[in-house]
This record gives C-alpha cells, sequence and structure tokens, in this order.
C-alpha cells in the first residue's frame, strides 16, 4: 500500500489553508484569535496568489496544440 502525501509547499496545500482559516476566521469570536487568523490568513493568501500567477504564467506558455487536446478530452466527459 503507497500513501499519497501532497507536498506542505504546494499550490494545492496553500488553497487548502487559505479555505481553511477563512473558515476559521468566520466562526471565531475572541477578537484577539480573529487579528491573529487574519494574520496567518494574509499571509498564506499572497503566497497563494504567487503560485497563482505562476501557474497562470505556466498555463499561457503550453502550446496550442496541448490546449486543443484538453478541451477535446473533456468534451468526452
Amino acid at each position: 500500500m503507497t500513501v499519497k502525501v501532497t507536498p506542505p509547499n504546494s499550490i494545492k496545500m496553500f488553497r487548502y489553508r487559505v479555505h481553511f482559516l477563512a473558515k476559521d476566521l468566520w466562526r471565531e469570536k475572541n477578537p484577539v484569535c480573529r487579528m491573529n487568523l487574519a494574520l496567518q490568513l494574509a499571509d498564506v493568501a499572497t503566497t497563494l496568489a504567487r503560485l497563482e500567477v505562476e501557474e497562470a504564467r505556466k498555463f499561457q506558455q503550453q502550446p496550442a496544440s496541448v490546449e486543443a487536446s484538453d478541451s477535446t478530452e473533456s468534451e468526452l466527459f
């Protein structure tokens, strides 16, 4: 049995962190805890934004043939 582990600095993990920190921030009633959660959320969201920019650049640099094959695959499903 192999265990699939997502790297902690991957874009997927930063998306999860932003999601869960935002949910925790909405639920938190203590102002000091809300402040700490908001600071953590801002830091993680900034890193996620940088990673999303890198992903967008990679997507734009893909040749048109790859995008065409991707669109035909999605039509099949």
